[in-house]
């Protein structure tokens, strides 16, 4: 990968490693340092009516250029696809375990991390420790301080990827490969006044890290295990891999079950209550996945959510190499994906968020 060479270049080969482990992998979870989720000691499992209505879906991805429809289980065969999970109203309908995994395989989603972070940060405002989506970034990240443009930048920017931040292929190298995250804050150079301009640049949500981990005294890692991944009946423990020093690397990494996927869609399918309890403030959930295009942000994207079809009411979380956790409010519906890398011309052709729409309209 030329980016990689570029980087070390300027970082004095810290980044090596990229050159031979060259694209993100799955493999990438048990390589790099990592903490640990916790699950604790109840584990919330969903009714398994388990391929009651699979016979019946036909779906296609228009892969092959023309509207031929097979069933799911065809289609996932037909892709590097890990898992597949449709559920409706707490019942699993159907599940596929491929490339060599089970249900129990924990896989790595890459930025559907970034909707953990954001439900995070909202808990957090809740308690107090974050004042408001307003504050400034340099009152929690004052290495900032000094940086043109660094004092308007605000927690909302961070989270609406409108920070103004000069896109570089280097930041995102040693986010990934390098030993210390915040190594990355040299590098911070504004191109856009924040709040002007959406551009998706994964330095935005490791600042959101950065911030949840000083303003809570706990590693996200820890914050997440006692907020929410034990709240909601998560049945196995998780990892985030970290850099050297520990830091989590909240733009990515995140390594769990697809079943644990599914109870975070279900937690923000019942407004981020979970049997009762609030977990992730009302608020701050209809806030994340409903559209807006204030300020610079964009049509579909919000607060670390990916916004769908105004048809369906839709939304995602969403990583590289197609890893989704989609839920559609109106049917109860969540579908969880998890793949590994695609061939590079199918993986540009494959649509997934329309084969889910595909499995809505037909249940």
């Amino acid at each position: 990968m030329p980016f990689l060479l570029i980087a070390c270049l300027f970082s004095g080969c810290a980044l090596m490693r990229g050159v031979f482990l060259g694209y993100p992998d799955h493999k990438d979870l048990h390589r790099f340092p990592s903490s640990e989720i916790i699950a604790g000691e109840t584990c919330f499992e969903f009714h398994a009516d388990v391929n009651a209505v699979a016979s019946n879906l036909k779906v296609t991805d228009w892969s092959s250029g023309s509207p031929y429809f097979v069933t799911p289980d065809a289609l996932n065969e037909s892709r590097p696809v890990r898992s597949m999970l449709i559920i409706r109203n707490d019942t699993l309908l159907y599940d596929f375990y491929g490339q060599k995994t089970s249900a129990t395989d924990v896989n790595a989603s890459y930025s559907v991390a970034k909707s953990f972070t954001s439900a995070m940060i909202g808990i957090t405002i809740e308690e107090g420790k974050i004042k408001s989506v307003h504050d400034k970034v340099v009152d929690y990240i004052p290495e900032l301080k000094g940086i043109a443009m660094s004092e308007k930048l605000e927690v909302e920017h961070l989270l609406n990827m409108t920070s103004g931040f000069k896109l570089k292929l280097i930041t995102d190298a040693e986010l990934y490969y390098g030993n210390d995250v915040a190594r990355t804050l040299k590098h911070v150079e504004f191109e856009h006044e924040p709040g002007t301009y959406q551009e998706y640049i994964n330095l935005d949500v490791q600042l959101l890290g950065l911030i949840l981990h000083r303003a809570t005294g706990q590693k996200p890692s820890e914050y997440l295990t006692e907020k929410i991944w034990k709240p909601i009946n998560m049945c196995s423990d998780a990892i985030w891999t970290t850099d050297k020093k520990g830091e989590d690397k909240t733009f990515c990494c995140m390594g769990a079950t697809a079943l644990d996927y599914a109870k975070f869609g279900r937690l923000y399918l019942n407004n981020g209550n979970w049997n009762g309890e609030q977990i992730v403030p009302e608020n701050w959930v209809e806030k994340s996945v409903s559209r807006d295009t204030t300020n610079g942000s964009g049509f579909g994207y919000n607060y670390n959510w990916h916004i769908g079809e105004k048809a369906y009411g839709d939304y995602m979380a969403d990583g590289m190499y197609k890893q989704h956790i989609y839920v559609h409010p109106e049917k109860n519906i969540i579908i969880v994906l998890m793949a590994n890398r695609d061939d590079k011309v199918a993986a540009e052709r494959v649509r997934w968020r329309h084969v889910f729409r595909q499995i809505v309209d037909q249940l």
